[in-house]
């Protein structure tokens, strides 16, 4: 996977990166909390905040997208529009078993070496990541004791570059992805919609995957 370097990027630089998925705007982001680290200059600390917040929404529908199929209707589309924080409540509307998806789609991954690798997000978390970020896009207190304090402006800088930089490696470590029901073919649907309801566990479930490779991967 080519990661883009965003170290020692120079503000025209980092304007110029004209994509808009989660990952481009993590990546302006992360530039973005760069450049203060070397400059000292506080609004590209907010810059980073408003980039990386961008990504983390952009990640989430990202994820719906994913949870839903590709299927997402044009009506839970424009909820998650009107409120951004609906991602997280939605994707568990839509996608009841997502997490159950996720760990079946990884055991059925572990059976091809070839299988590209596939990061799973927390989505509880990526809202909490998003919250600590939004703080430093409202008022935040005066500036004599905020952007004026040498103090505070370390520590602000401190929590945002927590916030950012795992989610930045974790982007740049693989690509988000599940073998969503529909796409499965029949004997694997089969062995996922009991392991599903809870008649199989994970490593049953992997067994009998493996058993039956051969039809297992066909279509994966």
């Amino acid at each position: 996977m080519n990661i883009p370097n965003y170290i020692g990027k120079s503000p025209n630089e980092i304007l110029a990166t004209e994509f808009f998925d989660s990952a481009s705007y993590l990546y302006r982001g992360m530039a973005w909390l760069d450049y203060h680290k070397r400059t000292k200059q506080f609004s590209a600390l907010i810059y980073a905040c408003a980039e990386g917040r961008h990504g983390i929404e952009y990640l989430l529908f990202e994820e719906l997208v994913i949870s839903t199929g590709a299927n997402l209707s044009v009506e839970d589309y424009q909820k998650c529009v009107n409120e951004r924080n609906r991602f997280k409540k939605t994707i568990a509307q839509l996608s009841p078993d997502y997490e159950r998806l996720q760990e079946f789609t990884q055991i059925l991954a572990s059976l091809e070496a070839s299988f590209p690798k596939l990061i799973y997000w927390d989505h509880s978390a990526l809202m909490k990541a998003w919250g600590s970020l939004s703080h430093y896009l409202h008022w935040f207190g005066a500036r004599n004791l905020t952007s004026e304090s040498a103090t505070w402006v370390a520590s602000a800088q401190a929590e945002i570059s927590k916030v950012l930089e795992p989610i930045w490696l974790k982007i740049t470590s693989g690509q988000s992805g599940l073998m969503h029901p529909k796409d499965m073919n029949p004997v694997v649907r089969d062995i996922w919609e009991r392991f599903r309801l809870g008649e199989i566990d994970a490593p049953t479930a992997k067994f009998q995957l493996d058993y039956l490779k051969p039809l297992a991967l066909q279509n994966a």
